[in-house]
């Protein structure tokens, strides 16, 4: 039996950065209607069944029950879960999918978002789908079209290994144990209380460590895409420490905010290569949202390594289904 998951964030594109920036809002209505543009995509291709993670929202039951004629075919239920309006439950509910035999995740949010739901498992191939202007990881794409490469994978169509990609990660340890991960970049703020949970004010950061550092991006990542780009392909991370020294650079941080950033150190990381903190106490911004307070007697490093999430290239699912006939209904005789 077919099966495709839905993980929607109902927090997801309404952080602060709407208030210190000129990032988007997308409002519950919004989200509603994306996930109900997913349903569709999914329903499509022939799935059996879709299960939706339950929220505080409930933007995946309001979805389902306004498909009327037009959803038919998959059996459409909310996972049964209990929900605390936290991030845990979009880590609970990707591990619940693992189980229940999900062949494809569609996840609606940002960075963090996706942080959550890789915590629940990586092996479950996912198509990210993002909410708003400040995001690396998920990526802007018509929600019917994430539906149907969802679908397209989760039936067994196409062949992962040709249209999808193993993802990097940071790993966190602390006093030898793992105790975290990100998918785009840690950053270490010279402060230990956590306030508003993004990240925008430069003067409190001390070093960035990423798996990719695009330009084009938004974010803190972007600073180091300005000196030293690395994609997600790329067999290496990239570490910055910030601070006056002989180079400035001008990064995209926010939405609509272009500053001049002091780079005192850059340099390439090779896979488990471990970076130490150089200022304790300290806290931990995990892909934008800050999470970890670190103490004056904890030995704590952040490494990259190429195990991360199984992420599925959708222009690549839709162009090998056609070319298999997929989307053929039928063939006029000549």
């Amino acid at each position: 039996m077919s099966k495709v998951g839905i993980i929607a964030n109902p927090a997801s594109g309404k952080d602060i950065r709407r208030l210190v920036a000129y990032a988007s809002l997308m409002s519950n209505r919004d989200k509603t209607d994306l996930v109900r543009r997913i349903i569709l995509g999914i329903q499509s291709t022939g799935v059996d069944e879709i299960v939706i993670m339950p929220d505080y929202c409930g933007l995946g039951s309001v979805a389902a029950s306004g498909l009327g004629r037009d959803g038919t075919g998959s059996r459409v239920s909310i996972l049964d879960m209990t929900v605390t309006g936290t991030q845990e439950d979009s880590t609970r509910a990707m591990a619940l999918m693992k189980e229940l035999g999900v062949g494809c995740v569609v996840t609606v949010g940002g960075d963090g978002t996706n942080r959550a739901v890789v915590k629940g498992d990586r092996s479950v191939p996912m198509v990210p789908l993002s909410t708003g202007t400040n995001n690396v990881f998920p990526v802007m794409v018509e929600a019917t079209t994430a539906g149907i490469a969802a679908g397209i994978v989760a039936r067994g169509i196409v062949d992962m290994d040709k249209v999808g990609s193993v993802n990097k990660r940071l790993i966190i340890t602390r006093n030898g144990r793992e105790c975290d991960m990100a998918l785009v970049d840690v950053v270490v703020l010279e402060q230990a209380f956590v306030g508003a949970r993004a990240v925008w004010k430069l003067d409190e950061v001390r070093q960035i460590i990423c798996t990719r550092a695009e330009p084009e991006n938004i974010g803190l990542s972007a600073i180091g895409g300005s000196i030293c780009p690395v994609g997600p392909d790329d067999d290496c991370g990239l570490y910055l420490e910030l601070g006056e020294g002989n180079m400035r650079c001008r990064a995209t941080v926010l939405p609509g905010v272009i500053q001049e950033v002091g780079v005192r150190e850059y340099r390439k990381l090779k896979f488990g290569e471990e970076v130490p903190l150089v200022v304790k106490p300290c806290l931990l911004a995990l892909d934008g949202e800050r999470e970890l307070v670190v103490g004056s007697d904890d030995e704590v490093g952040v490494r990259v390594e190429r195990d991360g999430p199984r992420v599925v290239d959708i222009k690549g699912v839709v162009r090998e289904a056609a070319a298999q006939g997929f989307f053929t209904v039928q063939e006029r005789a000549e």
